[in-house]
């Protein structure tokens, strides 16, 4: 996705495009950006429009509510989250690193002193609601949200520069937590409002697949390009609408996902054996993805009963002999990717 504006439209259930339940209302939204600022504007489709969290930076997911995630550098550390419902309640986090991986909340609802906090840096919203919001009687079917958010907090404890540099790559995803609710009449005043249908989960919508019901896979996020008007490719010169002009692919996806792939496969021996593997060979009954293995070169690994880092490289996706990117990926979870010529790599690796 291009930061310039267009919208974005296609959802899907988080379990991915195949899972047998898929939304069932509209999501669009539009980015941009200038040098302080990510923008982020929503529609969203609704047939019950309710929200009963009220508190700045309470959990909003209780609500059915809109949730932007961004991981700056790519590392799947350090990351930001932010929420927000149909009443302009929000809650804003940083997770030093996934859940999965021994993660945790830094927000100032767990510590309302010291804990990161958007506010103080400019962060602001708005919500449009085309009536009143948790009143059956309004038959209303949207609302909609504006978001601010300041790069230099999305950014914090991050590789990335901010101002981002032109055509540069962040991980980002969204996502929609929706309830399920029935209309109950008071029996007393006769009025009617929404209540959770009891015993039912809610729907998680997302515009990049996790493939798991859990946001917190940083791998798995879609991509955000910052383009100024001032980088956009010929192409945009047409006439084609902003949407139709591709974005680029990040020539380090390949080591990326390969990459995971060994993660995956180390924690899946860990739960087997407890303990991790320095030995590719005792990994291969693990490795989930037949295909990543067929790209996967591993050039070291350290491990230990607790712990491990590997380097691994992957071939350049416009070269079929060129070894450029190499990953080093630990045990939890976190990845950086630099590139090398096949020289230097020759060099280091006889």
């Amino acid at each position: 996705m291009a930061c310039r504006g267009e919208h974005q439209q296609a959802i899907a259930d988080i379990q991915g495009p195949q899972f047998w339940s898929q939304p069932w209302f509209a999501t669009r939204f539009k980015l941009r950006y200038d040098e302080q600022f990510l923008y982020i504007a929503a529609y969203l489709e609704e047939t019950a429009v309710w929200g009963n969290v009220s508190e700045r930076n309470d959990v909003i997911f209780h609500d059915n509510d809109f949730e932007v995630f961004v991981d700056a550098d790519g590392s799947t550390h350090n990351y930001k989250e932010f929420e927000l419902n149909a009443r302009n309640a929000t809650w804003n986090l940083w997770l030093n690193r996934p859940y999965r991986d021994g993660g945790h909340e830094n927000s100032s609802r767990v510590d309302p002193l010291h804990g990161f906090d958007m506010l103080s840096s400019g962060m602001r919203s708005a919500v449009f609601v085309p009536g009143h919001i948790n009143d059956p009687g309004e038959r209303l079917h949207y609302w909609t949200a504006e978001i601010a958010l300041p790069l230099s907090q999305l950014a914090l404890h991050s590789k990335a520069q901010v101002p981002p540099t032109p055509l540069t790559f962040w991980r980002i995803n969204f996502s929609r937590v929706e309830w399920p609710v029935r209309l109950v009449t008071n029996s007393q005043t006769g009025k009617q409002h929404y209540e959770k249908e009891p015993g039912i989960r809610e729907e998680n919508w997302v515009w990049s697949a996790q493939y798991a019901v859990d946001m917190h896979r940083p791998e798995w996020w879609g991509y955000l390009q910052f383009r100024p008007r001032s980088e956009l490719p010929s192409s945009s010169l047409d006439n084609r609408q902003p949407s139709e002009v591709a974005v680029p692919l990040d020539p380090e996806w390949s080591v990326r996902y390969v990459s995971f792939q060994f993660y995956y496969a180390q924690h899946a021996f860990h739960k087997a054996t407890r303990s991790f593997t320095s030995h590719m060979e005792e990994l291969l009954p693990f490795v989930t993805s037949r295909e990543a293995l067929g790209c996967m070169t591993v050039l070291d690994i350290h491990a230990s009963t607790e712990s491990f880092t590997a380097r691994i490289a992957s071939k350049y996706p416009d070269s079929n002999k060129d070894l450029q990117f190499i990953a080093t990926i630990k045990d939890d979870g976190y990845i950086v990717v630099d590139k090398m010529s096949s020289t230097d790599m020759a060099a280091t690796y006889e």
